[in-house]
């Protein structure tokens, strides 16, 4: 159990420190459980046990690919530091996304905003999230953004660009992607809570 102690709590202590002030220490705690569960579970091949009793699929990233196990493990124990932080159970999960391979697909049917602005907003948010659990990153592509925005109705060619830019507290462009920033994961827990009721 805990063969590379410092390895994991570097990545820890790295990690905590990225959340905000008075979340540091909550952050940190999740982080070493989750951590933990990737030792003490040999029998799993590395894969985390949420707080909610589940084994995810490991998704292999674009990112990713050959197969680094370790990563794989970061990434996904990432995505679920991010429920346990924000309190946010599979159950929630599951009624706002589907599972669909390694990817996370949005499956609300009401998205319980009138504008087109708000609703892409909000796409954005559940594009991290998903970003977030399948990869370890909150990061989504331009081009994914604009995908489900169609098929929710909200896009809005002309002003598609300066809804995001409007929004630079919480999406931070990265090239042809955007990353959601802490304020926005926050909001994106928020969302998602507010979804699945």
């Amino acid at each position: 159990m805990f063969e590379n102690v410092a390895e994991h709590l570097d990545e820890a202590v790295r990690l905590a420190e990225r959340c905000p002030e008075k979340y540091k220490i909550p952050c940190f705690q999740a982080l070493i459980r989750v951590l933990a569960q990737f030792d003490s579970l040999p029998s799993l091949e590395g894969q985390p046990v949420t707080g909610y009793g589940e084994v995810p699929a490991s998704p292999l990233s674009s990112r990713e690919a050959g197969g680094d196990t370790e990563r794989q493990r970061q990434a996904s124990g990432r995505g679920f530091v991010f429920l346990d932080q924000h309190q946010i159970s599979s159950e929630n999960i599951s009624r706002v996304y589907h599972l669909d391979g390694g990817s996370y697909r949005i499956i609300v049917r009401d998205l319980k905003e009138k504008t087109n602005s708000k609703k892409q907003i909000k796409l954005a948010l559940l594009l991290g999230v998903a970003g977030l659990l399948a990869e370890g990153l909150p990061v989504f592509s331009k081009e994914k953004l604009i995908e489900v925005c169609r098929e929710y109705g909200a896009y809005d060619g002309p002003n598609f660009a300066s809804h995001m830019k409007k929004r630079r507290d919480m999406f931070i462009a990265q090239g042809n992607e955007w990353s959601l920033t802490v304020p926005a994961q926050l909001r994106a827990a928020e969302v998602i809570k507010e979804l699945a009721s």
